[in-house]
């Protein structure tokens, strides 16, 4: 009679430090993807001595880019033309604060005048960039996002 109580406490042990066991490797196979997860977000904010590499694979891309332009994410609201150049007023409608932001126009270079350093959420800014041609696309970068601008003007003419 008591080899069996004894037989059942150690058999219940046993089941329960298997229990234990499977449930911290389901936890460490969660946090090593969380780990990789992170990376990824963030990973456009980190120097990089080799471009596109992603460790977590490219079926994952698409559910984090939408996770990332949560975080990171900004629109731009008006493009005006100016005495010295472009004027190009966007807001950041993301919940981090953006910063380092460049212009290409029609996929140049486009010297900025005057910039913004920082933009935090919510907030709205105007960057002057020195461009006195017409142009059909604007494309405002930073490290973390970019964002396309394409000239009505010109949409009114392809559709003509």
């Amino acid at each position: 009679m008591i080899e069996t109580i004894i037989g059942f406490l150690i058999a219940g042990i046993l089941v329960f430090l298997l229990v234990k066991a499977i449930g911290n490797i389901f936890k460490g196979i969660l946090f090593v993807l969380l780990a990789f997860l992170i990376y990824y977000l963030f990973s456009s904010s980190l120097q990089s001595l080799t471009q596109g590499f992603y460790p977590i694979g490219n079926f994952l891309r698409a559910p984090i880019d939408k996770i990332k332009s949560f975080f990171y994410h900004f629109e731009i609201i008006a493009v005006t033309q100016s005495k010295e150049g472009l004027v190009i007023v966007i807001k950041n409608t993301g919940i981090l604060p953006l910063s380092s932001f460049n212009v290409k126009i029609d996929g140049k270079e486009a010297k900025v005048i005057n910039g913004i350093s920082i933009l935090l959420p919510k907030q709205t800014g105007v960057i002057e960039v020195d461009w006195k041609d017409k142009y059909h696309e604007i494309e405002v970068s930073t490290k973390e996002v970019r964002v396309t601008y394409i000239s009505p003007l010109w949409a009114s003419q392809v559709i003509i």
